[in-house]
């Protein structure tokens, strides 16, 4: 399913209107009608306060307020402002008509309400917010109109203060800042009100969203024919005698991802529950009297996953570097790894950084990299000609062309050490397997995320217990 911005998403509106004859007050009607049926379903006839905003979001309100009037529904109408203008006026108006109980927003108070109606703000927001009636709205029954006041649409940033929803109602395709803020949005439900599908699915919007459906169609297929010298070949450099658990957590992660063959090169003192893993190396650490070997072994590879537990030894971080100037293969560059980067990789790599990694390749603060993820990602692709996947509740994968997919499947039970190692193994198994590296990413933590939530727990599943569950993860997306 494509992702688009504020802006693309004004676009869309505009040739929907213009182009296809579809006006923009009837969309606005359906949209709201939309959030009418929805509060039906949850709490028929209850009593709902709609707060509704100076724009369009609020008509959207508006619509919403009158269709829930219309199915016997009590409404009570808090407006932030009545100097509305266009569409939105059009529907104070026929509010008015209606007669129905329209009040000001600083007279709003929870109290006797069922469900509460987020309009004060869409996707066109772009300063922040201070309302106090933000901080009275309960999560848990509070539904947002297109995206919760507050939040960015194209960041997912809190703008000064922000709702939090229950449900969040989009409509037509979802846009990015929802995305990276589904703790706000709560469950998004997206609404077909009319846009055509072809301008919805055009591939002029570069950002993907990874559904169960995009996700099954990007999974590698397997014949009856298929063999372990066909199913793609992994070699692993990975661990040191002091990290022996990641490089046997990455190795681990690329064999139950599907990998046919995977080859482990690392310190002796990396083990296994798993005999048939060939362990290639002897000494304690990498040196670059490493590399003819490494790149004789490459020859007969299909990808490379380089770095987890590595070390910051100087004649380790060397071969690194050397390798990636040489290995043809695609590869996944993760953790340590990410120290000794090239000038210009190619676009067939997959950096895997979380957000100090990545602020250490862009030389800024973590916590700047998270104010607008997307745009960070796509320039660490483009300084180093590859593809970046930024890890976070939503992952993030962009490649130097601005082309982007998001994957929402992460879960709590990946918040600790060892995960990163494992998802490191799933995207090179996914890379030996055919998949580009922006596929092999996104659905690498899609995958990821889809075996945490199959273990039925959500904190102390244990690294290599979530990958014990990636066959289930992948089992579940075959017919």
């Amino acid at each position: 399913m494509r992702i688009v911005g504020a802006q693309q998403m004004q676009e869309i509106d505009r040739r929907t209107s213009q182009d296809f004859g579809l006006d923009a007050q009837v969309l606005m009607e359906l949209a709201g009608r939309c959030v009418s049926d929805w509060l039906q379903s949850r709490c028929p006839q209850g009593r709902v306060a709609f707060l509704c905003g100076p724009g369009n979001n609020g008509g959207d309100g508006l619509v919403a307020a009158r269709a829930w009037a219309d199915l016997g529904g009590r409404a009570v109408v808090f407006l932030m402002s009545e100097d509305l203008k266009g569409d939105a006026l059009r529907n104070l108006q026929r509010a008015r008509a209606w007669q129905m109980d329209l009040r000001p927003l600083d007279e709003f108070q929870p109290d006797g309400f069922d469900w509460f109606v987020d309009s004060l703000f869409g996707t066109g927001l772009s300063r922040p917010l201070h309302l106090p009636p933000l901080f009275m709205l309960p999560q848990d029954r509070t539904v947002a109109v297109d995206i919760p006041s507050g939040i960015h649409a194209d960041t997912g940033q809190v703008l000064g203060q922000a709702v939090r929803a229950h449900t969040t109602i989009t409509f037509g395709t979802p846009k990015l800042g929802q995305l990276l803020a589904l703790e706000h949005c709560g469950q998004l439900v997206i609404e077909p009100i009319g846009f055509p599908r072809r301008q919805l699915e055009s591939e002029e919007w570069p950002g993907q969203w990874l559904t169960p459906e995009l996700a099954r169609q990007w999974l590698p297929a397997r014949g009856t024919a298929s063999h372990k010298a066909n199913t793609g070949k992994v070699l692993v450099v990975a661990g040191s005698s002091r990290y022996p658990g990641a490089g046997a957590l990455a190795t681990l992660g690329a064999l139950r991802s599907g990998a046919g063959l995977v080859y482990h090169y690392g310190p002796p003192q990396v083990r296994l529950p798993l005999e048939a893993i060939p362990l290639l190396s002897k000494g304690d650490s990498l040196v670059a009297a490493d590399l003819p070997m490494l790149l004789e072994h490459l020859q007969d590879m299909d990808a490379l996953c380089l770095g987890p537990g590595l070390g910051d030894a100087p004649e380790t971080l060397a071969l690194v570097r050397q390798l990636l100037e040489k290995a043809q293969v695609p590869a996944v560059v993760d953790a340590d790894a990410l120290r000794a980067l090239p000038e210009k990789l190619s676009p067939k790599i997959l950096l895997t950084p979380h957000a100090g990694e990545l602020a250490r390749l862009l030389r800024c603060k973590a916590a700047d990299t998270e104010k607008d993820r997307l745009r960070h990602a796509v320039q660490t692709a483009r300084n180093y000609n590859c593809t970046v996947l930024f890890k976070g509740p939503a992952t993030l994968v962009a490649t130097a062309g601005g082309r982007y997919a998001v994957s929402t499947q992460g879960t709590s039970v990946l918040a600790q050490g060892g995960s990163g190692d494992v998802l490191s193994g799933i995207c090179a198994a996914l890379l030996a397997q055919g998949l580009d590296a922006l596929q092999a990413g996104a659905l690498g933590a899609y995958l990821q995320g889809s075996a945490g939530r199959l273990s039925g727990v959500s904190v102390g599943l244990g690294a290599e217990a979530l990958a014990h569950h990636l066959p289930a993860a992948i089992t579940s997306l075959t017919p």
